[in-house]
């Protein structure tokens, strides 16, 4: 083929010289386009190498000659080398000749042959001679697709963000207290039947909304041989305070509770029927303190920031290497992790994990909680003295929160009032240590830490108080600990757990130990346990009447257990399933104990049925259990069935919660709705444009709302979306996806809104819909005496009441026309672009203009919006 279009190459080495040289068109989806400079051998084209590999950010560095390159590629591993000097060509890690009519030397770059490419790199260029481009498939990923991954993460990230700061939800439903709404009820119905008898029995869990509070209780119903017995507990009434909705405040009082309660000590709580008061929120307090983290890296390397995974911030580092974050630490486990990407295409991942539990307060924050009435047993004496419960909690510093409080009645002790101090601490910010000392009761401290690789410690010492009622077994001292090692077996990850325990008496003592073992091997998940005692006891007396407990004992139990995939190629009726079997070994009678097999496969999509059989060796018995578990939409049914030599148990139960809208509409749920919340989402279309629902308006049915927390949704026939399995009081931020309407020309005024959801009960949430509007203007210029319409300028368009919201631009066309349409009710304002008008050295008049497209049914409508450009005196 002749290649006519080549310019002739004018270089002068003493090598041999390419036919041609050319530029051609590189497209890379990453990359856009890009003009490369390639030169010809007959009709052979050889690439440069240092701008391929600049353009796909593959680093590397040159030879001692200064005339090669050398790197990694695609790992770490790979050792890459081209020195035309040497002569030589190292591909991952392997060296040979690089023949000379390989490669040119150019003044500007070292040319070689595609070949090389894609030995050395899985780089598999082609070239189309007609249309002068370039093409290209990698066989591995390339630096520049992590790359541009990295920037569209960030660039999402940064948005979110920037919406976060610029564009706060207005809370445009705030707690709306009632005298009387009923709300939920959860229920469990099941019946019993043995050889000998039957038994029917009830459990019911009601809550609602009751003079501004939210009231619960359950009650429990058995029939055994015609006989009802009854019993109702957890029967409280609760109000709550605004404070109580705000996490981050510390405020005098959050919520007044009545009625059947549980004292708040830390191992001594009581049941009661009395009174509580406490300052404590409602909705959990989520940060505590914000946690530098810094350090030194490869100058220029780009640094990010991961909290749980998720990608909160990102810096590049100084010239010295220096990079510094300030994360918000917040309560429970908290994972930060560093990613480092070095300009030499390393990459360095940092992991460091905290541990917050909620006993912490932040600086400066102080609680407290008290509780008095009547001790509740399982009947109630009025004769008996009443108790009260007080505990303080204050935060010295983030990570240092101390612990006061008392416990006054006869449940508690002979000496019936009783004192509570505590503190915990965070130490070299991963290291817990939590202290608590109970005078006349006990004294204990613990320690924890949690390694980012998921290695984890635990610690306790208990010196305990002889006669204490919180020492029935007469111990002196307690100690335990809790180790956990994960490491890789068999390329997949496992873990080693060892526990100990100590117990201290009088005469004598008793050690606990247990070891465990689990990893997986293809898709069988192995686990090997064994636990003994080690009883060093002579003088039994002073011990409860539970000798199998005090005998020394020892057993090793494996068990394995293997899920088939869900793949075409395995039948349909076995897809998924679940199989386990284990063993049990007793060491300390030499002797086998038990063996086990269950599998459990899923039926019917939403049904599960599980069959097991457990075997007794020493005693010759044999356990068969046979359950079949079905969720339907709004209950769930399961089934129970046990045999063995003495006879059998069958049991039949039915699970499900219903809960009551405030349109009177029943929603059934088959999992528990108490002590949550509901919201009852109707859009429609406001014709009379008051705002408000009104008879023969239009509802539009449409699953059009997002929330900023998981929630279940449902769309009923009448066209309104129920939102259940909401965390009551919380605030929840809602938002109108616009582009879920099945008519995408209705918008509502307000897109982004925030609500409460309240207790125990459904609230109904209106979102009115209007048409868009449309906007249509003209732009002219004066010039040369004349004035005519201006086309191709470019006009912005910005919402001024909802920051956050992006730029339109506008062109105009020909004539200098222009409109707009599909515009939110909202206050806008438009101008013409001001770097066109700096190029152009005119003048708009005027500057802008504000107009609002008003909320209306039919879609607003708005003209005249001219613009008149002069130039500049």
């Amino acid at each position: 083929m002749a290649l006519w279009w080549l310019l002739p190459s004018t270089k002068a080495h003493a090598q041999r010289e390419p036919d041609g040289e050319a530029l051609v068109l590189f497209a890379y989806p990453s990359l856009g386009q890009e003009y490369v400079n390639v030169v010809f051998f007959e009709e052979v084209p050889y690439l440069p190498l240092g701008e391929i590999l600049s353009m796909m950010y593959i680093h590397n560095e040159k030879t001692e000659s200064g005339k090669g390159l050398t790197g990694f590629y695609p790992t770490k591993n790979d050792a890459w080398r081209v020195d035309p000097v040497q002569g030589v060509i190292t591909m991952r890690n392997n060296t040979e000749v690089l023949p000379a009519d390989k490669f040119y030397l150019g003044e500007m770059d070292l040319y070689l042959h595609p070949e090389y490419f894609s030995r050395m790199f899985g780089l598999n260029f082609s070239v189309n001679f007609h249309s002068l481009t370039l093409s290209l498939k990698a066989d591995f990923p390339l630096p520049i697709d992590e790359r541009q991954k990295r920037e569209a993460l960030r660039r999402k990230m940064q948005q979110m963000g920037a919406a976060r700061e610029q564009a706060p939800a207005p809370l445009m439903y705030d707690r709306d207290r009632k005298g009387f709404a009923p709300g939920m009820l959860d229920y469990n119905f099941s019946y019993t039947q043995t050889e000998s008898n039957s038994t029917f029995s009830t459990l019911l869990n009601a809550g609602m909304e009751l003079f501004g509070g939210d009231l619960q209780g359950i009650y429990a119903g058995n029939v055994i041989d015609g006989n009802l017995v009854s019993r109702v507990s957890g029967a409280r009434w609760r109000y709550v305070f605004k404070g109580g909705l705000e996490p981050d405040d510390n405020v005098g009082i959050t919520s007044i509770a009545v009625g059947q309660l549980q004292t708040t000590g830390m191992t001594n709580s009581a049941r009661i029927l009395g009174l509580a008061v406490t300052n404590n929120p409602i909705i959990p307090r989520m940060k505590l303190d914000v946690f530098v983290i810094d350090g030194y890296t490869e100058p220029d390397s780009e640094v990010e920031l991961l909290i749980g995974g998720q990608l909160v911030d990102f810096l590049r580092a100084d010239e010295v290497g220096y990079y510094r974050f300030n994360a918000p630490i917040t309560f429970g486990v908290v994972r930060i992790t560093t990613r480092i990407y070095t300009p030499q295409g390393e990459v360095i991942i940092q992991d460091r994990q905290l541990q917050i539990p909620f006993t912490f307060l932040p600086k400066g924050f102080a609680t407290y909680n008290f509780q008095a009435g009547l001790p509740m047993g399982d009947t109630l004496n009025f004769d008996q003295e009443p108790i009260a419960h007080l505990d303080f909690a204050y935060g010295l510093t983030n990570a240092l929160t101390v612990r006061a409080g008392v416990d006054h009645g006869a449940v508690f002790g002979l000496n019936k009032t009783y004192p509570v101090y505590g503190l915990s601490a965070r130490v070299f910010e991963q290291y817990l240590v939590n202290v608590d000392v109970l005078p006349d009761r006990y004294y204990q401290a613990s320690g924890s830490v949690f390694y980012a690789n998921n290695t984890s410690i635990n610690g306790q010492f208990t010196e305990f108080v002889q006669g204490s009622e919180f020492n029935p077994m007469g111990k002196l001292r307690e100690a335990s600990l809790n180790t956990f090692f994960p490491f890789k077996a068999f390329g997949r990850f496992s873990g080693f757990r060892l526990t100990g325990e100590r117990q201290w008496f009088d005469n004598g003592f008793r050690t606990n130990l247990q070891s465990d073992f689990n990893t997986q091997i293809g898709r069988v998940i192995a686990r090997f346990n064994y636990r003994t005692r080690i009883n060093g006891i002579e003088d039994l007396g002073n011990l409860p009447p539970l000798p199998e407990q005090s005998l020394s004992m020892g057993q090793a139990t494996a068990s394995l257990t293997y899920t088939l995939k869900r793949t075409p190629s395995v039948p349909v009726f076995v897809r998924g399933l679940f199989l386990r079997g284990q063993f049990k070994y007793d060491t300390y009678h030499k002797q086998p104990a038990t063996v086990s097999l269950m599998l459990s496969q899923t039926l019917f999509k939403m049904g599960r049925l599980t069959i097991g059989y457990d075997r007794d060796i020493p005693r010759q018995t044999g356990l068969l259990q046979i359950g079949f578990l079905y969720d339907f939409r709004g209950i769930r049914t399961s089934t129970q069935f046990t045999k063995n030599e003495v006879g059998y148990i069958a049991q039949q139960a039915f699970t499900g919660s219903l809960g009551i809208d405030p349109k009177g509409f029943i929603l059934p749920d088959n999992r528990d709705q108490v002590t949550r919340s509901g919201v009852a989402v109707r859009l429609f279309v406001d014709a009379n444009e008051n705002g408000k629902f009104d008879a023969n308006e239009l509802v539009i049915p449409a699953k059009a709302v997002r929330l900023d927390r998981s929630a279940n949704m449902l769309l009923g026939s009448d066209g309104i979306l129920r939102i259940t399995q909401l965390q009551s009081y919380w605030k929840y931020i809602m938002e109108v996806d616009q582009h879920a309407l099945p008519n995408p020309n209705l918008a509502p005024k307000v897109s982004r809104f925030e609500f409460v959801a309240e207790p125990n009960r459904f609230r109904t949430i209106d979102i009115p819909l209007y048409q868009t509007g449309l906007i249509e203007g003209v732009v002219t210029i004066e010039q040369y005496g004349r004035v005519e319409g201006l086309g191709g300028l470019r006009l912005v368009v910005e919402r001024l009441d909802h920051s956050g919201e992006e730029l339109q631009i506008v062109r105009t066309f020909s004539d200098g026309g222009f409109y707009l349409f599909g515009l939110m009710p909202g206050k806008y304002r438009a101008f013409v672009d001001p770097k066109q008008l700096e190029f152009m050295n005119v003048k708009s008049e005027p500057g802008e203009l504000e107009f609002e497209i008003r909320a209306l049914a039919e879609g607003d409508y708005l003209e005249g919006l001219n613009f008149k450009l002069k130039p500049k005196e």
